[in-house]
């Protein structure tokens, strides 16, 4: 099996767009980053860190953060995108959107000199996905308050193909298979493994951190040749304040967790840009 690991880098401005995060600490991203370098240098593990694209541009810290950038590059994980402003993309227009996803891109790129080909959205929207049985009413009529939606995940991954994006991150899950987990006529939702679109690599999110449930969740699937997606906030590595399944110290024991069965080949870490790879040469060869 394989497991790919994503982080979210939000930035201030993240925070500012955020439900009640008025209380971070505006470096908590750039510290947490820090911290979990660290752990993932001592493991040799590769993953994806996206990040928001106004964090790529010259400026100070916190808010600008072009050194980090090219260092966790230089770490050997990939950079994604996090949208430029971390904003909720499911009311934008299509235009709004469009710019925003291609300013991003831009941004990223210049920082690092290397093309980008992943995306990650903001607060893991939009999540309305009807051509895959999934539909969010609560996105769609603008229950969250954000405004009503006008993006669906078929849409955004379009517009990221035409971009130039390889693949997305995304969040969605199937509305009757969840009515089925309710009626106790299924035990849990199926993981839904990585797929082509419209062009763009797929790949959907399964759990957040590295607590039980994640343990759990990989452990299921060992001795499969399932992907498992897991995702966190470097402003979350270091935070105490709350139960944090996010923390470079769970990251750290989760790692240690699964040595032996990393060391015997039954799983391995991989970056979301391997990941896309492999869908495509799969689908290449059927």
């Amino acid at each position: 099996m394989r497991i790919a690991i994503s982080f979210d880098y939000d930035s201030p401005v993240g925070y500012r767009e955020s439900f009640g995060k008025t209380h971070y600490d505006p470096a908590a991203d750039q510290k947490g980053t820090e911290a979990l370098l660290k752990v993932l240098a001592a493991h040799d593990v590769k993953t994806t860190f996206a990040v928001v694209g106004r964090v790529a541009l010259p400026g100070n810290p916190p808010d600008h953060c072009p050194e980090q950038i090219r260092e966790i590059l230089a770490a050997g994980h990939e950079v994604a995108s996090h949208s430029m402003h971390h904003r909720f993309l499911a009311p934008m227009r299509s235009e709004e959107l469009l710019e925003d996803l291609r300013a991003s891109k831009q941004a990223l790129e210049a920082c690092i000199g290397r093309p980008i080909r992943g995306f990650i959205p903001p607060f893991n929207r939009p999540s309305h996905f009807p051509q895959k049985g999934a539909f969010s009413f609560t996105e769609r009529l603008g229950l969250q308050g954000r405004g009503k939606g006008r993006q669906s995940v078929a849409s955004l991954l379009t517009t990221l193909g035409d971009l130039g994006f390889g693949w997305c991150r995304i969040s969605y899950q199937n509305s009757f298979e969840n009515l089925a987990v309710k009626l106790g006529l299924l035990s849990h939702p199926t993981a839904i493994q990585p797929f082509l679109f419209r062009g763009l690599v797929a790949v959907p999110l399964h759990a957040t951190g590295f607590g039980e449930t994640s343990i759990a969740l990989v452990r299921r699937f060992l001795g499969t040749d399932a992907v498992i997606t897991l995702y966190a906030h470097p402003n979350q590595a270091l935070d105490t304040t709350i139960p944090n399944d996010e923390s470079a110290e769970l990251l750290d024991r989760f790692l240690r967790v699964f040595e032996n069965e990393r060391r015997e080949g039954q799983l391995r870490f991989e970056t979301m840009a391997q990941i896309e790879l492999a869908v495509r040469a799969v689908t290449r060869n059927n």
